[in-house]
């Protein structure tokens, strides 16, 4: 099984551990999640990507079933005197979840794209066609735009503005070297690589008129850039 984490995906074996039964704290079934997890093989499987469900599970079965935790109810945490409401008894609670088949490996970057997705939603803007007595704009604007295109197969973490320069964050969750190119907006000029904590690590190099840069990651790793008009 496959489940995203921090600026990782995590393979883990589905059966427990022979010897699961010698342990004063058994292994359980359930792991740690993001937003997707996934169980592929023989060119048939299914990933669910959620948003704010933590925990999920493929049980050992022959059918592989895999199952979410919902919800947790606690009467009593161990050396606590217990928490309000801990067993959540008469709460009404929702949930939103995408179902994706797979047919091959699980695509981890496309996975990790769902999960933003479902967890910050779509906008919609709805704009009137055009009229024959409208006058004609002066800007024709683009079909589509944006401040980053990642084409290649590396995530994206973060986006921001800090002050008059735009910071990013892609890593790669593959389990082999990845290369993607990364196009930015025309005022970009130079990419200045930083540490996770926004400090200049002293590599920086100025754009080419197509306002693009190539990135090879390897394995787990992440690259945090600052980019910035001169």
């Amino acid at each position: 099984m496959l489940s995203d984490g921090p600026f990782d995906v995590l393979e883990r074996p589905i059966a427990l551990r022979a010897d699961n039964h010698t342990y004063r704290e058994l292994e359980v079934e359930t792991r740690p999640q993001l937003s997707w997890t996934a169980v592929q093989a023989e060119r048939r499987g299914l990933a669910v990507v959620s948003s704010g469900l933590l925990e999920c599970a493929v049980r050992d079965l022959p059918e592989r079933p895999l199952a979410l935790t919902l919800l947790r109810s606690t009467r009593r945490t161990v050396m606590t005197d217990g928490e309000p409401a801990g067993l959540l008894l008469g709460m009404e609670l929702r949930f939103r979840l995408w179902i994706v088949p797979l047919s091959d490996e699980p695509d981890r970057v496309k996975l990790y794209d769902l999960g933003r997705l479902l967890a910050a939603g779509v906008r919609i803007a709805h704009v009137r066609p055009p009229r024959p007595h409208d006058p004609s704009p002066a800007i024709q604007l683009p079909a589509e735009s944006g401040f980053l295109a990642i084409e290649g197969p590396l995530a994206l973490s973060s986006l921001r503005h800090v002050g008059e320069t735009m910071e990013l964050r892609i890593f790669n969750p593959n389990p082999t070297p990845a290369t993607a190119i990364l196009r930015f907006p025309p005022q970009c000029r130079i990419s200045e690589t930083i540490d996770l904590a926004g400090n200049p690590l002293g590599t920086s190099q100025p754009l080419d008129e197509t306002h693009a840069q190539t990135i090879t990651l390897n394995p787990k790793q992440i690259l945090s850039l600052r980019l910035r008009t001169s």
